[in-house]
């Protein structure tokens, strides 16, 4: 008879526990989310455009444009690469930076254009 009772106590006991795990492990879903992204901002060097500039598929001039990085935006350095010649913000170069800028896009522009680190 006191297995009868046992039984439903320890299946409410299990559930109420898994209750106050579920609300912990929640309240620190955003602690950790924030964590992260401050991880990543930790990691980003900083350039500003210059002149306002097309982000490029590629590295070179004709490469399919993907956005504009305008004039005093900021973008992650990505990586550095020599490719096709160009003459942009008053310089002739065949440096190219790779990008994020803060909208999100990906992409080479004139490492010319670039001012700050």
């Amino acid at each position: 008879m006191r297995l009868t009772f046992i039984a439903p106590a320890i299946a409410s006991a299990t559930l109420i526990g898994t209750a106050m795990t579920s609300g912990v492990a929640a309240a620190d879903a955003p602690k950790a989310a924030h964590t992260a992204a401050r991880a990543a901002s930790v990691q980003c060097l900083h350039v500003y455009a210059k002149e306002s500039v097309k982000i490029r598929v590629e590295r070179e001039v004709n490469s399919t444009a993907l956005g504009l990085f305008d004039q005093g935006e900021s973008a992650c350095l990505e990586g550095k690469a020599m490719g096709g010649k160009y003459t942009f913000c008053g310089r002739v170069g065949i440096d190219w930076l790779k990008i994020t800028s803060d909208r999100g896009v990906t992409g080479w522009i004139p490492a010319a254009c670039k001012k700050g680190s």
